[in-house]
């Protein structure tokens, strides 16, 4: 099993709170494992219901295209630190289509928020990203594109950090032509 590691960098600094956050992606039989460690004491963390917007809170969000040789759809999943997730199947910002409750739940949440950080760990079944990608099938080796944030857009000091750059002068997120490469493997 090979864990990768994502750390980000924040282009559009404006006030210089630029949390340190870490990925680390693994491939298990059952599907995609995110961990994802946010150095931020005192996290905002105020909706609570899935599937309602997250980005306003401190919140850390991953968007994946499973299969980009066959498919021009990307997932978002965005997690604050109640473990709450927003989560949608889309081309752009505004052509999409939002998963269910179940959906989100099959993901498995958990969220822990400590005195100088927080933490969330989700999996994404295989049977999920076919779900929504008919025939979609891992394969050793393959390459997905994807990128990493974090943001926090109402938090005492909003914030907008990636690790794929963005060749944009306004923060968004929604730009799947800067995803980068991640070749993935058990």
């Amino acid at each position: 099993m090979s864990t990768q590691k994502f750390t980000l960098t924040y282009p559009w600094d404006t006030n210089g709170y630029k949390p340190e956050v870490e990925f680390f992606l693994t491939v298990t039989d059952a599907g995609f494992s995110m961990c994802i460690t946010a150095k931020e004491s005192n996290p905002r963390r105020v909706e609570t219901k899935h599937l309602n917007f997250v980005h306003p809170d401190s919140c850390v969000e991953w968007f994946v295209n499973f299969m980009p040789q066959n498919c021009d759809r990307y997932f978002n999943f965005e997690v604050n630190a109640n473990g709450t997730m927003y989560v949608a199947f889309r081309k752009d910002r505004y052509d999409y289509q939002l998963l269910t409750e179940e959906d989100v739940e099959s993901l498995g949440i958990k969220a822990e928020v400590r005195e100088s950080e927080w933490e969330v760990i989700y999996t994404v079944p295989f049977a999920l990203i076919e779900k929504y990608i008919p025939g979609y099938q891992f394969t050793d080796g393959m390459e997905i594109r994807a990128n990493f944030y974090k943001c926090g857009d109402e938090t005492e000091y909003p914030h907008y950090g990636l690790w794929n750059p963005i060749d944009v002068v306004e923060p968004d997120f929604h730009r799947p032509e800067f995803f980068g490469a991640v070749v993935v493997s058990r």
